[in-house]
């Protein structure tokens, strides 16, 4: 069994970065809002589900939601930079406020970090079986006369 990434590093802007994983809750927020909002037809798709209460207009984010998302990607973000003989990482964000230069203006680089953060930490909740296994899991955990999911 290979070890688990909780961590990796990317160059981008001439800089280079370090990407950490979510904690738990915040990843399972995160794949929670991928499924039931920003995909389209979410878990739906995956596998029909009766008696959920979807959110209506999944698909569309508001900006206050997006901001929420964007900080959550940005706050396992930290640059590496040299200080003396060592290197040091600096997180990008505190107190939901940069705390590096030439970050706050940088379009281009906030997107590329939050879309880093984000793929990095919920890329492997799609792989393979992963999303069929998890219905599966509520599925059989259920009594069959209380079962949610259509098979």
């Amino acid at each position: 069994m290979s070890k688990r990434e909780t961590f990796k590093i990317i160059e981008s802007c001439g800089r280079r970065w370090r990407i950490d994983k979510f904690n738990a809750l915040t990843g399972s927020y995160v794949v929670y809002r991928i499924l039931f909002q920003m995909l389209p037809g979410g878990l739906e798709q995956a596998q029909e589900i009766q008696g959920l209460n979807l959110p209506k207009g999944r698909g569309i984010m508001n900006r206050q939601d997006f901001a929420e998302l964007q900080m959550d990607c940005l706050s396992v973000c930290s640059e590496i930079v040299q200080v003396g003989s060592t290197e040091a990482e600096i997180p990008i964000i505190r107190n939901e406020a940069f705390t590096r230069e030439n970050i706050e203006d940088d379009t281009m680089l906030v997107m590329t970090l939050t879309l880093h953060a984000l793929m990095f930490n919920v890329t492997s909740f799609f792989e393979g079986d992963a999303l069929k296994d998890l219905v599966l899991s509520f599925q059989t955990s259920l009594p069959s006369s209380a079962s949610s999911v259509k098979t």
